[in-house]
């Protein structure tokens, strides 16, 4: 009995997905051995001839492999010699696709967790932000297309008269550090956009929204959880004033028109919200000339940090454009609603490792560099120094861009 034991030990080892220092990096090994010996573990069948641990990382070999773009392509990649040292088997697609509407994508966030607490201290741009001592979040929802047969997806009706089906992802994103702190997706049945972002919202920190949520029932949401926010007003939106504020020199260069303190009367109706004394910051759009109505509850630091939080907002789009263009994510795997969001899970986890082994923001640059180390054709060293050149050549650029505005401005 004790012999059969030790077989069926040694064969549950065999089939378990491994990982090396070439797909995560060698400190990240030991971490992501425990999870995917956790994961492995997870919903046992007898029938199961693909488990957790080994969807995790053949999805994380495909992340890796700018070709990757559907599962047919992660099919033949899990064929690949290379996948040998992570995989114990090919994964049939049609295999990958029932994992992938059957595992449970919260079960991952251990490991987005773990990864979170070891992102390095990243270089502080700016000094006025990092002193507010708060986390500042970017909330904003994208769109993504699906077949027309997805029924679950929110039905739209095109120029050409056919019904058409997107889904909708609700991101919370660290605009600091360039890290989603909370995601979800929304389909027909979801109601409005500011709703769904009312079920996650994080306590303390300072929200960045545009004018789509211009909603009071949800901004009186955000002050009930302890949190602050600078929201973009619509144009139609009424703001009474008591109290106009003088802007110094500092606020003017930084396009500041106006700064006044007062109320919003149409957000009497929200109980707690319509009394709240608030700010309203005109800032000059010089882009798109025209002006950018602020309101914000932050009512004792300057005007100008005002307009400088809002931009950042803008980090969130950069974001959405990462995801689509390089993490691939505008091509969906599955259409299935937890397929996607595992997903959506597995790109976050690429992008912190991408974060932890480079020390920069991943983009472009970044992922080629790890796709080339993953493949064994590029070794940790020279991509930390071709990272380390390419860095010094945007910082050149970043200069030059700084002198010439200087010079325009004089």
């Amino acid at each position: 009995m004790a012999h059969t034991s030790a077989n069926k030990v040694a064969a549950t080892a065999a089939q378990q997905a491994k990982v090396d220092d070439r797909l995560v990096g060698a400190q990240f090994v030991p971490l992501l051995r425990e999870h995917l010996e956790r994961l492995h573990g997870q919903r046992q069948h007898p029938n199961r001839t693909l488990h957790y641990d080994q969807l995790l990382v053949a999805m994380l070999l495909g992340f890796y492999e700018p070709a990757d773009r559907s599962l047919r392509m992660l099919e033949d990649i899990s064929a690949a010699d290379q996948a040998r040292d992570f995989l114990p088997a090919r994964t049939p697609r049609s295999t990958l696709a029932d994992a992938l509407a059957g595992f449970e994508p919260a079960a991952l966030q251990p490991i987005v967790a773990a990864l979170m607490k070891q992102l390095p201290a990243l270089q502080r741009t700016d000094s006025d932000l990092h002193a507010l001592l708060k986390r500042i979040i970017a909330a904003d929802g994208s769109l993504f297309t699906v077949p027309a047969d997805v029924l679950w997806a929110i039905a739209l009706t095109r120029s050409n008269g056919k019904v058409g089906r997107q889904i909708r992802l609700n991101l919370q994103l660290d605009v600091l550090q360039f890290v989603p702190q909370c995601f979800d997706l929304s389909g027909a049945g979801d109601g409005s956009e500011s709703a769904a972002f009312a079920r996650n919202l994080i306590g303390g920190v300072i929200y960045l929204f545009d004018r789509n949520f211009v909603d009071f029932s949800f901004l009186h949401a955000v002050l009930n959880v302890g949190s602050d926010f600078v929201v973009r007003l619509k144009s139609d939106t009424n703001f009474i004033a008591v109290e106009q504020r003088p802007l110094d020199e500092q606020d003017k260069a930084a396009n500041v028109i106006s700064d006044r303190v007062g109320y919003v009367p149409g957000s009497r109706g929200s109980p707690g919200f319509g009394d709240r004394l608030l700010r309203e910051v005109i800032v000059w759009d010089s882009k798109n000339k025209k002006q950018v109505r602020l309101l914000t509850t932050l009512l004792n630091v300057p005007a100008r940090i005002i307009s400088q939080l809002y931009r950042q907002r803008w980090m969130i789009e950069l974001f959405f454009r990462w995801l689509k263009c390089i993490a691939k994510m505008e091509h969906l795997f599955s259409h299935n609603a937890n397929g996607i969001a595992l997903q959506l899970y597995v790109a976050v986890i690429g992008m912190l490792l991408s974060y932890i082994r480079t020390g920069q923001r991943p983009g472009v640059y970044e992922f080629r560099c790890l796709s080339w180390v993953a493949r064994g054709i590029m070794s940790v060293a020279t991509m930390h120094e071709v990272l380390k050149r390419r860095q010094h050549e945007r910082d050149l650029a970043k200069a030059r861009r700084i002198a010439r505005a200087a010079e325009k401005r004089a």
